[in-house]
């Protein structure tokens, strides 16, 4: 449900910034889309390539998402780990496997409600993986890729205070 959601707040975002409707040109590196309570943050290594990360934080539904393609492979098992560690922190999710609509790559999704305590908790455990020095490493199944962390911190700031109300 989420993932539609994401992907319609994703392609209202490019169209505000003149870009077609499919929101298909995704710019190289870290990048945010912003509304009203609404944050995505996005890592690709490469413009209009697979987004390695995004991070969407949907303050008016109460929902977080964590979505990963082009990095994994498919999958038969119904449940699959994403794990991001940098600088000796660590954080991991479980979500599924699916197929990116954009680049027909696999797919990792993670979608969750999220009370104001579990904000906090995906806060303080989350965002200083992405402060430290990286590269930030998300590992899916057997497959890992790194990502840079340079140019994530003014993405972030804006990330951070639409989805906490603080930098």
């Amino acid at each position: 449900m989420m993932i539609r959601t994401v992907l319609a707040f994703v392609a209202v975002a490019a169209a505000s910034l003149g870009a077609p409707a499919a929101a298909q040109d995704v710019p190289a590196g870290w990048s945010v889309d912003t509304t009203p309570k609404r944050a995505i943050l996005t890592y690709a290594p490469e413009a209009n390539g697979p987004r390695y990360l995004i991070v969407a934080c949907l303050r008016d539904s109460d929902e977080i998402g964590i979505y990963s393609a082009g990095i994994a492979t498919p999958s038969g098992k119904p449940v699959v780990a994403l794990g991001m560690n940098n600088a000796g922190r660590k954080y991991t999710v479980r979500g599924e496997m699916g197929m990116d609509n954009i680049t027909n790559q696999p797919a990792f999704r993670y979608e969750t409600n999220i009370d104001s305590r579990a904000l906090g908790i995906f806060r303080a455990e989350f965002l200083p993986m992405l402060g430290g020095k990286g590269p930030l490493t998300i590992t899916i199944g057997e497959k890992s890729q790194q990502l840079p962390l340079v140019g994530v911190s003014e993405p972030l700031k804006k990330f951070s205070t639409t989805c906490f109300g603080k930098s």
